[in-house]
């Protein structure tokens, strides 16, 4: 047998359910509470940071996100019949005005909703400042104790680089940072913080000698050296008066806290008496949310505009109509000429005029208008008034008209609701006269409807034009009950619930200018797409106006115009429903059950006369859940009975079909069919996935180099269970259920930080990895048990540990961990109730710097190691050797100490913790991190017999790089054939 060794080159493949033995390098069993870096290996994922606990919300409901831009974003929910939404920002409410027709009781007053609530939310910031200002006292009044009497402090810091100067003993003291050391002439060196303070046979008045730390340093020992920890005596700063002051305007910020909570909660039992007042008990039967289940409700944000959608909702046209056209009719004399002028009146001559020589228009027009004016014919009462060349004529019901006129009897011709050309329209005529146009008799969709409109305001007959106009007794506009309402932000920051305006039709009729296709439908979603909003509808899709998005009726029934609506259909040999789109930069994707379509055009211009829709793939989709953008390629879920797979579509084109992938390939079973939240965030390249009411999320990412992708499959448990999650650029939100309580916490996904809690030797810097984590809460300190009880600002998470971290410092110093500081990991036992939890511990820390939350595990389960070879994009496995592993070399970056449980057949399992620490090298009370390390775990243990998992379950941050692992390697006689 062979000793070998074998390097997996990086752990952020993420999860594989492959067996093992076709795993490629840096895949794993297992990935939980992970975050792959590709830059900066598999990491812990990030802490969750506490927002706040929303007032008044529900577990239930639908719950979406208003990202507007980065000072106003919003987490809202519809449920028990009202909207609620608070700032993302700080998680205070915002009042909703439920509008009309929603069932808001005579009993809400929504003026006073606003004031008791801008109230509420001043009185939690002050609350907020005073607790501020509490930190800050309690910091001087910490500080002023501490400096009022004599102490020692132990000092003791020894860095290496390595690289011998000429002289040892320069060696030696050079890189003894804090301490003293004693060579063998007896001569003492001693240094503080790099300074030496004195090289002596004597101690310096002050410094002692501390525990000695010989054995420690086998190099200096060698050499006759011996080192100790200094003991260095710190003189009293501050007096009495000092404390006495401290102390006074401590108690005086307790005191001004203390009123601060007491008002803050008066304002809000106040808003929420408004609140109540404003619950909505019984909907109108027709109004637009009514009965509307959570998953029917979709939302669209545009700048101040939230477009809310009902799916369950069918559409209808108003029942009002436009006007019935009057009983009338309009005569023109078209030629002046000898002859009789005659106009019959239902089949009956009313009106003559014999013309001769002398006749002329004023003459023949008069003539026949006074015959009929203000005549009564068959029970029918007419008039007639003479307008220019024409005569316009009413009755009190409807009549038939025929005229003849002039030597070849058409000298003069008459209409009443239709003519068959605008040539014969005079230029004089009623004002709001209404005529149809048939150009053509045997088609319809050529017609149009003309209005006269005189050129003087407000004249009733003269001069004017012939304007389209709508057609008369038809249906113009929408039942805005039935229609998409809208959530619009206030300038005074509040929200309103109403209807939108939808442009009417104003032009043709139900031939010319048809209703919309998702009239007497149901809209299945709503989109923006080049400057139009969409609606999906069985299988089809409507674009409204370009640059009017309420429009969704046409310009003229002259022409098809560029700006026109789009209504068109998606059709194949199978009936079609589409579900949902995705904007591509070719066209638009359709998704239905079973096919997808782009909707493209091979011009510039979307348009009605360009506008097509060819089947792209035919691929599975959910119904439900929408595709989502990565930012370069389009993603979709499909579902088995038991579980959850996810494609990609890549290089969409309009002339070809598209390149697809299933990402879920080699985790066939491990997001189950429940999921029904998907998101993604392009500036991060994740997807992520959860189910409603769990606390597992399941993500995927990505890094795309030119035609490659490096890929990773993990997932986080999060604190609570899950009610909403979505990115805002590189920050994941989630919303959660804690008990009958909502919280809001934020993921920064950003690995790099300028302003981390924690600040190593060397100048890195860290957060903590806590859920729920919250800097410097309230705290009181009893003097008699010599406890600080830390009052929680949420409530406990069942199942999760309570940690309490203390960074060692003064509130407003810099956290960084050295000799001065006194960090120390905590885990207290929490007591109290709901609304109330507090948990106490040891020692006084007020003004300190505190940072609280709930613990989780970083897990990581590495797959059985076997001796791999690369073969192109493959990878081949030696399964027959013999291999007996010895050891794994683990590479980490940035990290906290980490377990190493190793669970070997037929021996009990154990663990191999490893600190960060390394030999001959630390810095006294300094937080257990190093910049980067080498973990050595022994294993002497047949490959197939060991099974190891990697468990970061501290504060504190977990970066792996690589593996390397080493042992005895036997091909066992066998060798490839």
């Amino acid at each position: 047998m062979s000793t070998i060794s074998q390097r997996i080159p990086n752990l952020f493949l993420g999860i594989s359910q492959q067996p093992d033995s076709r795993k490629f390098p840096g895949q794993v069993r297992d990935a939980e509470n992970t975050l792959p870096d590709f830059a900066l290996g598999m990491l812990k994922r990030p802490g969750g940071e506490y927002i706040e606990s929303l007032t008044n919300a529900t577990t239930t409901g639908r719950w979406f996100s208003i990202l507007r831009d980065a000072s106003e974003k919003y987490v809202a929910q519809y449920a028990n019949n009202i909207f609620r939404i608070w700032s993302l920002v700080d998680g205070s409410p915002r009042a909703v005005n439920m509008g009309t027709n929603t069932g808001v009781p005579g009993t809400c007053t929504i003026a006073n909703v606003k004031t008791t609530l801008a109230n509420y939310n001043t009185a939690v910031a002050f609350t907020l400042t005073k607790l501020t200002e509490l930190n800050a006292a309690q910091s001087t009044y910490a500080e002023v104790l501490a400096g009022q009497n004599a102490t020692t402090e132990e000092l003791f810091d020894v860095r290496y680089n390595y690289t011998l100067p000429t002289a040892p003993y320069a060696f030696y003291d050079t890189y003894l940072y804090s301490g003293i050391i004693k060579n063998a002439a007896g001569v003492y060196t001693v240094k503080n913080a790099d300074t030496v303070v004195s090289v002596s046979s004597s101690l310096p008045a002050g410094y002692s000698l501390g525990t000695e730390r010989t054995e420690e340093h086998t190099r200096l020992a060698a050499d006759g050296y011996r080192v100790f920890t200094a003991i260095h005596d710190v003189a009293a700063v501050n007096t009495a008066g000092q404390l006495a002051t401290a102390l006074s305007a401590m108690n005086t910020a307790q005191t001004n806290y203390n009123n601060a909570v007491t008002d803050e909660a008066t304002k809000l039992g106040l808003y929420n008496t408004q609140v109540a007042n404003c619950a909505i008990t019984t909907v109108p039967s027709n109004a637009y949310l009514k009965d509307a289940d959570p998953s029917d409700i979709e939302v669209l944000t545009l700048n101040d505009f939230t477009f809310v959608l009902n799916k369950g909702k069918t559409v209808a046209m108003d029942a009002t109509t436009t006007a019935a056209l009057p009983h009338q009719a309009l005569v023109v004399l078209a030629v002046v000429g000898n002859g009789h002028y005659k106009i019959y009146l239902d089949g009956t001559q009313r009106a003559s005029h014999n013309s001769g020589a002398s006749s002329d228009t004023d003459s023949i027009l008069d003539d026949l208008a006074g015959d009929i004016h203000n005549q009564t014919f068959g029970g029918k009462t007419y008039t007639a008034v003479r307008v220019g060349p024409s005569i316009y004529i009413t009755c009190t019901a409807a009549f038939s008209i025929q005229v003849l006129g002039g030597p070849s009897q058409e000298a003069l011709y008459a209409f009443q609701d239709s003519i068959s050309s605008v040539s014969y329209l005079p230029s004089q005529s009623k004002d709001g006269y209404v005529v149809k146009v048939i150009n053509s008799a045997d088609v319809d969709i050529d017609d149009m409807w003309l209005q006269f409109s005189t050129s003087a305001a407000g004249a009733t007959y003269g001069v004017g034009t012939w304007e389209e106009t709508v057609g008369p007794g038809i249906t113009y506009k929408f039942d805005p009950l039935t229609m998409p309402h809208q959530l619009v932000r206030q300038t005074d920051g509040s929200f309103t619930y109403e209807p939108v305006t939808w442009d009417d039709r104003v032009i043709g009729d139900l031939n010319t200018n048809p209703n919309p296709s998702f009239v007497g439908s149901q809209i299945k979603h709503m989109f923006l797409y080049r400057n139009r909003l969409g609606f999906l509808s069985n299988e089809t899709v409507t674009l409204s106006k370009a640059g009017d998005l309420f429009n969704f009726f046409n310009t003229t029934a002259l022409v098809a115009t560029d700006d026109d609506p789009i209504d068109i259909s998606a059709s194949t040999a199978k009936p079609v429903t589409l579900n949902y789109v995705r904007p591509t930069a070719v066209g638009l994707i359709l998704f239905g059950d079973t096919e997808q379509f782009l909707m493209s055009t091979d011009s510039d211009i979307l348009s009605p006369k360009t506008a097509k829709i060819n089947t792209m793939a035919s691929y599975e989709c959910d119904p439900n859940i929408e595709a989502i953008s990565t930012g370069i390629s389009t993603n979709f879920i499909a579902k088995t009975p038991l579980y959850t797979k996810v494609f990609n579509l890549l290089d969409i084109r309009n002339d070809s079909p598209p390149l697809a992938e299933e990402l879920t390939y080699n985790i066939p079973e491990l997001i189950p069919s429940t999921i029904d939240s998907f998101i993604s965030s392009a500036a991060a390249s994740i997807i992520s996935l959860g189910t409603i009411g769990s606390s597992t999320i399941y993500q995927y990412r990505f890094l795309q180099l030119n035609e490659k992708r490096v890929q990773s499959w993990y997932k986080w448990n999060v604190a609570g269970t899950l009610l909403d999650q979505f990115f805002d650029q590189s920050t994941y939100y989630a919303v959660v259920a804690n008990g009958s309580k909502v919280d809001i916490q934020s993921y920064n996904l950003r690995q790099s930080s300028d302003e981390g809690f924690l600040t190593l030797p060397t100048g890195e810097k860290t957060d903590v990895f806590l859920d729920y984590w919250s800097i410097n809460p309230y705290r009181t300190y009893n003097a008699g048990t010599d406890t600080t009880r830390v009052f929680l600002p949420y409530d406990i998470v069942s199942g999760k540990t309570f940690v309490v971290v203390a960074l060692g410092g003064y509130i407003g110093s810099n956290n960084q961990t050295s000799s001065e500081s006194v960090g120390a990991v905590l885990e207290p036992t929490v007591a109290g109730s709901t609304g109330a939890y507090y948990a106490d511990i040891d020692g006084d820390y007020r003004g300190r710097d505190l940072i609280i939350g709930f613990q989780y595990q970083m897990l990581l389960e590495l797959p059985k190691f076997f001796l791999t070879k690369n073969e192109g994009s493959f990878v081949s496995s030696d399964q027959t050797a013999d291999l007996v592993l010895h050891r794994i070399n683990v590479a980490t970056g940035l990290s906290g100490p980490v377990t190493y449980e190793i669970d070997l057949t037929g021996i009990p399992t154990w663990n191999n913790v490893v600190s960060t620490t390394l030999p001959n090298t630390y810095v006294l009370n300094n937080v257990n991190l190093s910049a980067s390390a080498v973990h050595v775990v022994p294993i002497y243990q047949r490959n197939r017999n060991t099974s190891i998992r990697i468990i970061g379950d501290t504060p504190f941050p977990v970066s792996l790089l690589d593996i390397t692992w080493e042992g005895k390697y036997s091909s066992r006689f066998y060798r490839e054939g």
